[in-house]
Order: structure tokens, then C-alpha cells, then sequence
């Protein structure tokens, strides 16, 4: 998951980035391949009967995909990866059609849907009860997790029901075929083929087996808390002492693995993820730009809890404004704790997601404000106008690629200032038609 999940390659904003990465049942299905990978055959032997030597791997009618094969089993090789499991892992693999693995990835949630949306599959009532009912069932394993790890339950929990709807779905595709194709194809190649060396260790130390990796999702992910190889290798945790790191079946060692994360992704004991807070009628939203305050400082502005009690227990701490709907929906402080679960998944909106969860699973009210549903949000084209119009402005919104983040949001924000507009950063069809003409010299 990294970040963890596909290592989670997004920092996403409201469409807009801002959505998450957890439908309730549906989430992860992974690339949809048109045809399954056989099972892995005996690992050939050579003429002297040891397992050494080169490899020959059948074709998989894919000339491109078979070159890419063989420099890689030698490649693995010579890092010193068993000959056996290094069959085992690629013989048999066919690639998955490679508009399929795009479609898989472009069509991410985190990408395409309103923050709104997202956080409402997210946040369901049965994905509510689902995870209440869970964290009862789980007592155990969850005080021991409190006693030897930084995160609350909640936020473990959260995870969980996010990732795999607590073990309800965990992906039905082959990590080593996705990840294969994805390396062959040339994207990310380096990090596909060490997600795939990483699949051969495990193998190797006994944490895992092949089989075990024929459920994953379309981006290799795994287990009920969806790590990928490299971060199963890394950060595994072997909860019930059985010598198997099993995220698959065992929710011991799938929720301690993911506190294990994120202790070391730096979780902060004691002190919370965001609260949601109440803006004065009259303030400066571009002040929502990323920069961190004292609470107190926050608090001097005018800037109030909407339902906690505090923002935290020390005026001291900082954090960030941040306006995941502009100055239209709730706002939040956000607290070193954010930053952690996007070691996760590196998305706002995921972050965002499982922060509100964890609060409704540990019996906290819900948001104040609502969301406003009645925008009409941007296509990704015009998401694109828009980033190339401000760029031609000077205000440097980045790539243009229609996936608005914290990149073109700030660069949104420098226009309306500059203005006199409300500086919140929220791109709405009204503000996509003020940038463009403002470009064309209107």
C-alpha cells in the first residue's frame, strides 16, 4: 500500500480528486483480464537434475510480454531469488490486455467522483453497522493492537472496512499476472518487477504462498487490508505467532500489519486525525492553502470545533485548514495524522474517508454541514481547460492531466484572489468560465 495500496499513486482532490478508493462490495476488482492464469506447473528441471540455469517459459502469445519474461526470471536470478519460486511466480502468466489495465486505473474512485459521493458509499450506514459489529467480534485482538501500536481502533477498523469491507472482498485477481503486465508494458516498470521480487521473498520465508497471491487486486494489492508485496515484506506482522504473515484469512494479522504501518508512517498517539470546524461569516479562505498554525492560531481567527468538544488537547499543535468542498461544504483541521493515513493511500479523499468512518465507528457525531450535492462538478475536460487556462494565467497549476489536486486548487486560489473572489479553491462551472476568459484576454 506506497503508500501502501498500489502504493497508491494519487494525491487527488475533489473529482476531483477528492473521492476514495472503497466502493462497499465492489471496490478493488482489479483488472478483469479476459482470461484467468492456469496454475503454475512443477518447476522444470535441467539435465543434471538441479533447477538452475536459464529459463524456458511457454509463450504466452505475446511476444512483448515473453522478451520482458525472460530478462526479468534472469534479473531475479541474480538477485539471488530461488530458480523454483521464480517459475513458480511467472510460468504460466498471460498478460492482461493492456486498455483493460488502463480502464482499471484511470477509472480510480479517487479520481472521478465528487468528495460527496465518495464519502457517502464510505461512510454508509451498513458499512457503519458492519464495522461496529466487527470491532465487538474483535475485542481481543483490537486492545492488543491499542497496547503495542500508535493508531486507535477506529482508525483500524476504518481501514479495514475500506480496504476489503472488513474481509468481505479481497480481490480476484492474480498479483503476479497484474503486475507482470503492468512491468511489461513499461508502466512503472522498476516498481512492478520489485513488487514481484518481493512476492518471490515471501514465498521463499514461508510469510505467503503462490496460491495466496492469486487473490489480489487489479494493482497487486493484497489480504484484507490490501498491502502490496513490498509492504507485506516490510511491514507484515505475524499477529498470532503461527509463522505466517496471512492478510488473506487471518484478520489478526491483517489489522496488525496495518497498525504496524502506520505506527511507522508516523502516527501520533492521543491526537486526532482532523475536526471538523465552524468559520466565522467573514474570513480569508485562502488562508486554506496548505499552511500549518497552532491551533491556537486557528482558534484567534475565529475558527471553532463543530461538534467535538476541541480541537485537540493542546493549543500548541498545528495544523492545516483544509476545504475539501471550497467555502460551499464542511471545513476541517487537519492533524499530523492525516498525513499518516496517506502513507496509505497517498488521496486526500481516502484520507478524508477514513477519518469520518473512524469517527461514526467509535460513536462520534456526524458532519455538521452538509455537502453540496446540487454542484455540478467538472468533467475531466474541463478539468483540464481549467488547468490549462490558469497555467496560461501564470498561476502554475501543473500537469494537465484533469485530475484537480492541492496543485490547481492553490493555483484556483491565486486567481480569485488576485480577483477579489472568495479564495477557497473550489473549482465550480462559474469559476471554470471566469478563468477562461480572464485567459483569453477577455
Amino acid at each position: 500500500m506506497m503508500s501502501v495500496r498500489s502504493k497508491r499513486w494519487a494525491a487527488a482532490g475533489i473529482l476531483l480528486g477528492l473521492t476514495l478508493a472503497a466502493c462497499e462490495s465492489t471496490k478493488m476488482a482489479g483488472g478483469h483480464g479476459p482470461q484467468t492464469p492456469p496454475a503454475s506447473p512443477a518447476p522444470p528441471s535441467s539435465s543434471d537434475g538441479t533447477t538452475g540455469g536459464a529459463f524456458a517459459f511457454g509463450s504466452s502469445g505475446d511476444a512483448g510480454f515473453d522478451a520482458w519474461r525472460a530478462q526479468f526470471a534472469a534479473k531475479a536470478d541474480g538477485t539471488g531469488r530461488n530458480d523454483a519460486v521464480i517459475r513458480a511466480v511467472l510460468d504460466g502468466l498471460v498478460p492482461v490486455e493492456q486498455t483493460v489495465q488502463a480502464q482499471s486505473f484511470d477509472n480510480q474512485a479517487e479520481f472521478v467522483k465528487p468528495i460527496w459521493d465518495y464519502a457517502k458509499t464510505a461512510v454508509s450506514p451498513t458499512r457503519i453497522t458492519n464495522g461496529q459489529a466487527k470491532m465487538a467480534a474483535n475485542v481481543a485482538i483490537f486492545d492488543a493492537l491499542e497496547e503495542s501500536y500508535a493508531p486507535p481502533r477506529e482508525i483500524l477498523a476504518s481501514i479495514w472496512g475500506m480496504e476489503s469491507s472488513y474481509g468481505g472482498f479481497i480481490g480476484t485477481d492474480d498479483a503476479p499476472r497484474v503486475l507482470a503486465s503492468q512491468a511489461a508494458m513499461g508502466r512503472r516498470k522498476d516498481f512492478n518487477e520489485g513488487e514481484l521480487l518481493a512476492i518471490m521473498q515471501l514465498i521463499e520465508n514461508g510469510s505467503a504462498t503462490r496460491d495466496q497471491f492469486r487473490k489480489a487486486s487489479y494493482a497487486g494489492a493484497v489480504g484484507q487490508t490490501q498491502f502490496m508485496p513490498s509492504t507485506l515484506l516490510q511491514h507484515g506482522r505475524d499477529f498470532d505467532r503461527d509463522g505466517h504473515k496471512d492478510l488473506w484469512t487471518n484478520a489478526g494479522d491483517a489489522l496488525a500489519s496495518a497498525a504496524n504501518y502506520l505506527t511507522n508512517s508516523g502516527w501520533k498517539k492521543g491526537q486526532p486525525w482532523a475536526v471538523e470546524t465552524r468559520i466565522p461569516e467573514v474570513f480569508d479562505y485562502s488562508l486554506g492553502d496548505g499552511r500549518k498554525l497552532t491551533v491556537a492560531a486557528w482558534k484567534a481567527m475565529g475558527l471553532l470545533p463543530a461538534t467535538a468538544a476541541e480541537f485537540a488537547n493542546s493549543d500548541a499543535l498545528q495544523a492545516e485548514l483544509f476545504l475539501p468542498a471550497g467555502s460551499y461544504g464542511p471545513a476541517f483541521l487537519l492533524f499530523d495524522n492525516f498525513g499518516a493515513i496517506k502513507k496509505y493511500n497517498n488521496a486526500d479523499s481516502y484520507a478524508l474517508a477514513v477519518g469520518l468512518l473512524a469517527d461514526r465507528l467509535a460513536g462520534r457525531p456526524d458532519l455538521s454541514r452538509p455537502w453540496p450535492t446540487d454542484i455540478v462538478m467538472l468533467t475531466q475536460q474541463q478539468a483540464k481547460d481549467l488547468q490549462g487556462a490558469l497555467n496560461k494565467l501564470g498561476h502554475s497549476a501543473g500537469a494537465v492531466d484533469g485530475i484537480i489536486g492541492r496543485g490547481t486548487r492553490g493555483a484556483l486560489q491565486k486567481f480569485q484572489k488576485d480577483k477579489g473572489l472568495v479564495a477557497d479553491g473550489f473549482p465550480t462551472v462559474a469559476m471554470l468560465d471566469a478563468v477562461l476568459l480572464a485567459a483569453n484576454g477577455a
